[in-house]
C-alpha cells in the first residue's frame, strides 16, 4: 500500500471514529434563548452565561485529544463534554451564593477561564458573583459614591515603592475642612491590596451605608500584608520569623503617619480602627492589639482570636469584634469574646451563616462591624 492510500485509510478511519464518537459522546447545546452573560464575562466572550434558572454555561476551548476535562466550580469538580463545534462545555447550578473562583482543569494542569474576568487569590484566577437573595448591601445602589485611590508611598522597612488602596467618602471632595476617622482594613493570605474593593466591594458596602446613615463616613485604607526586608524569602507566604514585625514597623512607622499626612484623618486613637480577614485578621492580632494605644476599635474575621487580653489598654480600646463562619470556629471565638467582656474589655461576636473561610464571611463580617465603629 502507498503512502498516500495509508494516509487516506488512516484519516477515513479518525472520521469515522468521530463520527461514532459524536452520535454516542458529544454534548448537545441548548438553545441559546433565555442565556445572557453573566456580570464576570469579559467583553470579547460570551460564555460563561447565566439562566433564568440560576445555571451557568461554562464553554471554551481545549485539545479535543484531552481525556479529563473539568470545571472546578466553588470546590466542586464538574466535568466537562465536547460539542461538535469543538467546545467543551458545563452547564451546572453554583452550590454557593456569593463571591465564588472556577477554574478549568485539562489532564490535571490548572487554567483560568480565558472568558472571565479575573482577580488574585492564590494567583489570578477567574471567579463569578453569584446573587444572595439575603445579601443586598453589596450590590451596586443609586447613592452617592465614594472613591478607591492607589497610593503609593516610600518605605525604608522594604526599601521599595509600596501601594495601599485608600477609600474616601463620596463627601470627601465636598467637604475640604472636614476631617475623617480611618480604618485600616487588612487582607488575606491569598489576596493582594485590592481585593478588598475588587472581590470584598468593600467601598460598595460603605457608600450604601452611609447613605443609609447607619455608618459614619470614613476613609477605609487597604495596605499589602507582606513586607520583605532586603534579602528576604518572597516566597508564596514566607511568614519568617518576623513577618509580624516587618509588618508593624511598616505599618505603624511609615503607612499610619503618610495617611494622617496625605489625607484628612482625625489622627488620634480615638478615631483609627484596624480589621483585617484571616491572615489580617492575625495582624491586627499581632500587631493592632500589640499597639492598643493607637486603635480604639478591632474587628479580627475568620483571623482566630485576641490572644494576651492582659496586654490591651482598656482606657482606649472601645471594641473587639470578632467573627468567622458557621462552619469555621464560632464555639471558640464566643469563648474569647466572654472572656473579654469578663475582664471589661467590651467585645461582639458575629457568626456567618452557613458559610466557611470565605469572602461571604468577609462580606457580612465588614458588614456588621462598620455600624459599630467611631460612633462615639
Amino acid at each position: 500500500m502507498t503512502t498516500m492510500k495509508k494516509t487516506i485509510t488512516l484519516l477515513a478511519l479518525a472520521f469515522a471514529f468521530v463520527a461514532s464518537a459524536s452520535a454516542q459522546d458529544l454534548f448537545t447545546p441548548p438553545s441559546q434563548e433565555g442565556w445572557t452573560r453573566t456580570t464576570s464575562t469579559q467583553r470579547q466572550s460570551e460564555y460563561p452565561k447565566i439562566n433564568a434558572d440560576g445555571e451557568y454555561w461554562f464553554r471554551f476551548k481545549a485539545p479535543s485529544t484531552a481525556k479529563d476535562v473539568k470545571v472546578n466550580f466553588c470546590s466542586v469538580d464538574f466535568p466537562a463534554q465536547l460539542d461538535a463545534e469543538g467546545y467543551w462545555n458545563v452547564i451546572t447550578k453554583s452550590p454557593k451564593v456569593g463571591f465564588n473562583l472556577y477554574y478549568i482543569v485539562i489532564d490535571g494542569v490548572r487554567y483560568a477561564d480565558p472568558g472571565a474576568d479575573v482577580v488574585y487569590c492564590n494567583g489570578w484566577t477567574a471567579y463569578l458573583e453569584v446573587a444572595s437573595p439575603t445579601d443586598s448591601y453589596y450590590q451596586m445602589q443609586d447613592v452617592p459614591h465614594g472613591e478607591v485611590r492607589e497610593h503609593w508611598f516610600y518605605s525604608h522597612v522594604s526599601k521599595e515603592w509600596r501601594r495601599a488602596y485608600v477609600y474616601t467618602p463620596a463627601e470627601y471632595e465636598t467637604n475640604p475642612d472636614k476631617r475623617y476617622p480611618v480604618l485600616y482594613l487588612q487582607h488575606g493570605a491569598g489576596e493582594m491590596e485590592q481585593e478588598w474593593t475588587h472581590s470584598g466591594f468593600a467601598a460598595i458596602i460603605a457608600d450604601n451605608m452611609i447613605a443609609e446613615g447607619s455608618v459614619e463616613p470614613m476613609i477605609i485604607v487597604m495596605n499589602n500584608d507582606f513586607v520583605y526586608r532586603p534579602g528576604d524569602n518572597r516566597g508564596r507566604l514566607a511568614l519568617s520569623d518576623t513577618w509580624s514585625e516587618n509588618f508593624s514597623d511598616m505599618f505603624i512607622k511609615e503607612a499610619i503617619p503618610d495617611i494622617d499626612a496625605s489625607y484628612r484623618t482625625i489622627a488620634d486613637p480615638q478615631h483609627r480602627a484596624m480589621a483585617g480577614l484571616s491572615l489580617g485578621g492575625m495582624l491586627t492580632n499581632n500587631v493592632g492589639l500589640g499597639h492598643s494605644d493607637m486603635f480604639a476599635y478591632y474587628g479580627i474575621f475568620s483571623g482566630g482570636v485576641a490572644e494576651h487580653p492582659e496586654q490591651i489598654d482598656k482606657k482606649t480600646v472601645k471594641l473587639v469584634f470578632e467573627t468567622c463562619g458557621e462552619l469555621e470556629y464560632p464555639e471558640r471565638i464566643q469563648t474569647n469574646v466572654d472572656l473579654l467582656n469578663s475582664i471589661g474589655i467590651k467585645a461582639e461576636t458575629y457568626v456567618s451563616p452557613n458559610t466557611a473561610h470565605e469572602w461571604q464571611t468577609w462580606r457580612r463580617s465588614l458588614h456588621e462591624f462598620l455600624p459599630k465603629i467611631f460612633k462615639d
